[in-house]
């Protein structure tokens, strides 16, 4: 691809409605949320066991890529918003 190519599917991408950025976000916070949940269940009602320690570590791989989600989702509306300064 060449570069105009990249800059126009940029400015499209950051150029999105406020609303999908925040549904964006909005999935990475619940994510993050739901992997906290997994490894306090995991840590409260199962005996130290290799299940235990299975269910944490899908709690800390659904939270982290929750949180991962939900920050490039910050960015991505950090970055419109300043886009949107820029253009007018």
């Amino acid at each position: 691809m060449n570069n105009n190519r990249w800059v126009l599917l940029l400015k499209e991408h950051y150029s999105a409605p406020l609303s999908v950025s925040f549904r964006q976000f909005r999935l990475g916070a619940m994510l993050f949320f739901l992997g906290g949940v997994l490894i306090y269940v995991a840590n409260t009602q199962f005996a130290p066991s290799a299940t235990q320690e299975a269910i944490v570590l899908a709690g800390i791989t659904v939270g982290g890529s929750g949180f991962v989600w939900a920050m490039l989702a910050q960015m991505r509306m950090l970055i419109s918003r300043i886009v949107r300064f820029f253009q007018e």
